[in-house]
């Protein structure tokens, strides 16, 4: 039975990944079977025009964690939700598994999924008073070291405001979305997804000159790097960047409702439980006690 309403939807697959790219296939016949329109299938990585296309009702992606950032990057401030189905290993931003497809796809296209909004990142790169690049992030901006160098050395300003000097392997600016991975791996806090705030964390610290903090998600977060550091890289969601010189300054600021995914999935603890987090029953000492 065809639908009423007929949606525009865009389908991404994994790249090299022969099961994404043939459910893509499958899915996107079934789509037009239903009577929607199927703007594109489209290999992730690629610069393709499909993202462009008006209207979009909703973008699909099947792949891992890795390709759901790098399909919302570029839909940031456009009101076009994504559903993730999973082909990678963790899954953390996607919501359904491959075998579920099928039920997702209907739940979206009959509007029972909700949308859920999260917090984005803008950034800019300033060299000799010129802004050089900027962009878009949905996880984190990372400033680091080069792999061969030593500490890198920069002025940190919060609003507007000189908070001090740090020296270290760099300093991470995450989304609540993006603070389980990289920030929360170096110590920083683990925000829930629908919160409006930042983490600002450290990486390894000299003589632990600024601690992991969270500030509000309209915070302009500005970092100089000083004459004394050595080679320093600016990456964005681990996926993107460039190397920065001295003098260079990053401004990070928050995009609060950027970016949207769909359907409600597990609870964000639940998530946490099954992707490690967190021990429970048999696998957590205390709890092992009374299994």
């Amino acid at each position: 039975m065809q639908n009423a309403t007929c949606r525009h939807i865009l389908l991404v697959y994994k790249a090299r990944h022969e099961k994404a790219a043939a459910l893509a296939g499958e899915a996107a016949l079934w789509l037009r079977q239903q009577g929607h329109e199927v703007t594109g299938v489209v290999c992730a990585g690629t610069d393709s025009p499909a993202y462009a296309v008006a209207p979009l009702d909703f973008v699909v992606v099947l792949g891992g964690d890795g390709t759901m950032l790098g399909v919302a990057r570029r839909l940031v401030g456009r009101k076009v939700p994504v559903l993730g189905i999973n082909f990678g290993r963790i899954g953390f931003l996607t919501d359904a598994q491959p075998e579920q497809w099928r039920e997702k796809l209907e739940e979206c296209l009959t509007g029972t999924e909700p949308v859920r909004s999260c917090m984005a990142l803008d950034w800019s790169l300033t060299r000799h008073g010129e802004i050089i690049a900027s962009g878009c992030a949905v996880n984190d901006v990372v400033l680091s070291r080069g792999s061969l160098s030593r500490l890198v050395l920069f002025d940190v300003y919060i609003a507007g405001e000189r908070l001090g000097s740090l020296r270290g392997d760099g300093i991470i600016v995450a989304t609540p979305v993006g603070s389980s991975g990289y920030s929360v791996s170096a110590g920083g806090s683990l925000l829930h997804p629908s919160m409006n705030a930042l983490a600002i964390t450290p990486v390894c610290p000299f003589l632990n000159s600024i601690s992991p903090m969270v500030f509000p998600g309209n915070t302009e977060c500005t970092f100089q790097i000083l004459q004394g550091s050595t080679d320093c890289f600016i990456t964005v969601d681990g996926q993107e960047g460039q190397q920065l010189e001295r003098g260079d300054i990053v401004t990070v600021a928050g995009l609060p409702n950027a970016v949207h995914f769909l359907g409600k999935g597990t609870t964000f603890f639940e998530r946490l439980r099954s992707r490690g987090f967190a021990l429970q029953g048999a696998d957590c000492p205390r709890c092992g006690e009374n299994a």
